[in-house]
């Protein structure tokens, strides 16, 4: 009965429905955006969907193995830190709504312990069995290191694996793609918290329980994600730098959970020094993307490759985002018109002559689908919609 309390607990949380309304309309709004600039959208597949998914199951079992078995939160925490991550998601579903949201709910519950407003939740929680009172807070600096470490692994996991251009402009109105990643999930995280449901007697583990005391567990949705655009960077390079940054923010909090054991007035601002770095950190990752000598922008001596379809030739080629295709089947081209007419002098087959992001050429050819020119798979800036 109590395993399945818990299981319910995480089912029936708000914010876990809200997540996957809001991972569809993520996958809703790019299909569209899509099709409005190229009359076909270039991933058709409900991949957001399968990362939420995905990432929930794999990070959210790994964690709650490792460490959710020793981790003790109070309800109160569990409550705000749950009406934080829902206000998020309907409200401003941005960059910082993961980390921001644990952050939060931490410094509060820490500085605030008493909320007036939290009191007829608290009611009908313990009615489940579930006790108010106050856990090492410890355990919430080990939570938000947490979050940022799985935050690292989720974008080194999906972000710049699907290049998806939305169209912006320049200071010199030229019309320029951007790539932006726009994912989340909510992983099931196992807490202990305090209840009339086992008594713990797990001495070796000191830090984060204490032993003889009660505990109940629950499967909370725990929020990870990020929404961020790469407007001149390789978007899969630009993520895996921007991941490995954030692993070394994980260090400096592994490095505050020790001192914070022994000086405990440390662990505040502990919280608040992680919460301010990956503000930081975004912030630099985004600063050096607009220091980056290059733009995805159209160009008057051939065409700008911005989005490749899978499952097309063009897949299949040596093509990247940022390309820019010169000529065609020994054909010199500069727009649409050219483009597909060069397409058509070879019923089967296509060579490219291409300039990369660096200015080197390269030659890429491949078999296309018989006399289906139209179906390359190349995305263009000719091809997009006013």
């Amino acid at each position: 009965m109590k395993i399945i309390l818990a299981i319910g607990f995480y089912i029936l949380q708000p914010a876990l429905w809200v997540g996957l309304i809001r991972s569809y309309l993520i996958y809703h709004q790019r299909i569209k955006r899509e099709r409005k600039l190229f009359n076909s959208a270039i991933y058709e597949d409900f991949y957001e969907g399968r990362h939420f998914v995905r990432g929930g199951l794999i990070l959210g079992i790994s964690v709650s193995v490792l460490l959710g078995w020793f981790l003790t939160v109070s309800v109160g925490w569990l409550i705000l830190y749950q009406l934080l991550v829902l206000i998020l998601l309907i409200i401003v579903p941005n960059l910082i709504a993961a980390v921001t949201a644990m952050a939060l709910a931490s410094l509060l519950i820490l500085n605030l312990p008493s909320l007036a407003f939290l009191d007829p939740i608290e009611d009908w929680l313990g009615r489940l069995g579930l006790m108010s009172q106050v856990t090492n807070p410890l355990s919430y600096l080990v939570l938000m290191t947490v979050t940022l470490l799985l935050t690292g692994l989720f974008i080194r996991m999906n972000a710049g694996k699907f290049d998806s251009p939305t169209i912006a402009r320049n200071t010199r109105h030229t019309k320029v793609a951007v790539y932006r990643f726009n994912e989340l999930t909510l992983i099931p995280l196992l807490l202990f918290v305090p209840g009339d449901w086992f008594s713990s007697d797990l001495s070796f583990i000191p830090f984060f329980q204490i032993a003889g005391h009660r505990y109940a567990i629950l499967i909370i949705p725990f929020l990870l994600g990020l929404k961020l655009t790469v407007r001149k960077s390789v978007p899969r390079q630009f993520f895996l730098n921007l991941s490995q940054t954030i692993f070394y923010l994980v260090i400096l909090g592994l490095g505050l959970i020790v001192i914070s054991q022994f000086y405990p007035q440390m662990i505040t601002p502990s919280l608040a020094i992680l919460l301010g770095g990956y503000y930081i950190v975004i912030g630099l990752a985004k600063y050096r993307d607009r220091q980056v000598n290059f733009e995805y922008s159209e160009v008057m001596d051939g065409i700008r490759v911005i989005g490749i379809q899978p499952g097309t030739p063009a897949a299949k080629m040596d093509l990247k985002i940022g390309d820019v295709i010169l000529s065609v089947n020994g054909v010199n081209v500069a727009n649409e018109d050219e483009f597909y007419r060069a397409l058509s002098t070879n019923a089967t087959y296509c060579r490219f002559k291409v300039r990369d992001r660096n200015d080197q050429l390269k030659m890429t050819e491949s078999a296309i689908f018989k006399n289906s020119p139209h179906e390359i798979g190349v995305k263009t800036y000719t091809q997009a919609m006013k």
